[in-house]
């Protein structure tokens, strides 16, 4: 037998071995090798008979993915070649379309677009089917092998293969770009100084903040904007958790901390990990105030927790349509020699009423069920993007562009802020007219502000 063929076998049987390792049956395992010898025999067969010469890489990653994708679609191996590309994407920085995907049923199905991300721009949304990348069908594809295929240079085009829900076909060259979402969002920016605005109602004391998903700044983000919004006197907050496909889980779980001051935030266990159970603390969480969270169905993982738990424990009404059902916990586990690595899930997450996050097969309950169900229509969808497009950048004005043009007759701050207001004012009434689900949580705010105009009991500040 070749020296090739050793290696093969020796990893594949090294994996093996981990796997029965979870199980607690390494002893066993060591004992039955006579069990693995239809995979020696189908190595050795395949590089003596094969038409063609074979690359031992892909066989080895084709073999192990071929075990991991009989457990679940988030199982995935990670060949030598691409873990330094999969930490790049998991720091949060890489260069792409950015899109986060899942696998149903053998095809990569669309979670949700990062806002201002090339997929975003090209019209790219939740529960988009990508058939083919490049011309190459994506049918049994992994994650992993996904993004290898749509990640790539700044400025270097990719051509995909797009169903959305209502059965349409279209083909779109998308232009990558880098990918370095800023998370935290007001619901505007301002035409003086392009700031976030974050008070979405100033008068009535309503509040708006969007976490497009959960990173290493985002909580430090989190903390500003919310802090901000209590010098602004405001008593309700819309936090707007659609199309986050979630993150770093530690985030999450900090953002909930803020939000209640006991009880269980989440747990995870698995048939071989011991219950851990994340519990929130009274020490810097927020005053008292009014909470609404904005979901969809591209609402997965880490924002799935926030809005469960939060719901769970009473502290927020829920207003949107049900999450995506994305509940389970990957460890990463670096392969040595190999210089693999093997993303495994080996945990679920639970709510704190005990409930599964996770979309489990056959399962009739999964995500998040809104309090409130309340659908974005389909009609109003185009005129929405482009609008939001308009608040995240805002083009100069009239009166901006005379005091730019001219030193001459320059605009006072008090001309800039009027304009601004007036602005203000018709974005305001256009949003609300396009994005009903927003429209649907400033009411609840509204009715929650009449029921109970003040609240206390909570911290009054925030941990310096």
């Amino acid at each position: 037998m070749s020296l090739r063929i050793n290696r093969i076998i020796a990893l594949l049987l090294f994996v093996l071995l981990l796997f029965a390792g979870f199980n607690g049956r390494s002893a066993q395992a060591q004992t039955n090798y006579d069990l693995f010898d239809p995979l020696v025999d189908v190595c050795e067969l395949i590089h003596r008979y094969y038409v063609t010469e074979t690359d031992d890489e892909e066989l080895i990653s084709a073999a192990i993915n071929g075990m991991l994708h009989q457990l679940d679609p988030y199982s995935e191996y990670v060949p030598p070649s691409a873990v330094s590309e999969f930490q790049m994407r998991t720091s949060g920085v890489y260069e792409g379309i950015g899109v986060g995907i899942d696998i149903q049923n053998g095809q990569l199905v669309v979670i949700s677009p990062f806002e201002d991300s090339p997929a975003y721009r090209a019209g790219i949304r939740a529960g988009d089917i990508i058939l083919e990348v490049q011309g190459q069908s994506t049918k049994d594809w992994s994650s992993t092998q996904a993004m290898q295929e749509m990640t790539g240079p700044a400025g270097s085009e990719v051509t995909l293969t797009i169903r959305h829900p209502d059965g349409t076909e279209h083909e779109l060259v998308i232009t990558r770009g880098q990918i370095q979402v800023p998370t935290v969002r007001g619901w505007r920016r301002n035409s003086i100084d392009a700031q976030w605005d974050y008070m979405l109602d100033p008068d009535a004391g309503i509040g708006y903040l969007r976490l497009t998903q959960f990173n290493e700044d985002s909580l430090d983000f989190f903390d500003r904007a919310v802090l901000q919004m209590k010098d602004q006197n405001m008593q309700a907050m819309i936090l707007d958790l659609r199309s986050n496909p979630g993150g770093l889980m530690s985030t999450a779980v900090a953002i909930i901390d803020r939000l209640i001051d006991h009880g269980v935030i989440v747990s995870t266990r698995g048939a071989h990990s011991p219950e851990q159970v994340q519990n929130a603390q009274a020490e810097g969480t927020y005053w008292r105030f009014h909470l609404v969270v904005l979901i969809d169905q591209g609402s997965a993982s880490a924002s799935e927790i926030v809005a469960g738990s939060l719901q769970d424990h009473g502290r927020a009404v829920i207003v949107g349509q049900r999450s995506w059902g994305k509940g389970s916990v990957q460890r990463v586990i670096h392969l040595p020699d190999s210089g693999a690595a093997l993303k495994l899930t080996t945990d679920y997450y639970y709510l704190p009423n005990g409930r599964c996050v996770h979309r489990l097969p056959h399962a009739e309950m999964w995500g998040v069920e809104p309090d409130i169900e309340e659908a974005l229509e389909r009609e109003n969808a185009e005129d929405l993007r482009l609008l939001m497009d308009q608040l995240i950048v805002e083009p100069l004005t009239e009166i901006e562009r005379r005091a730019v043009e001219t030193a001459d007759n320059p605009p006072s701050v008090e001309e800039l802020s009027a304009a601004d207001n007036t602005r203000r004012t018709e974005q305001y009434e256009q949003l609300m007219q396009l994005d009903n689900q927003l429209d649907q949580a400033v009411k609840q705010c509204r009715g929650l502000l009449r029921a109970h105009p003040t609240l206390s009991g909570l911290a009054e500040s925030l941990t310096e």
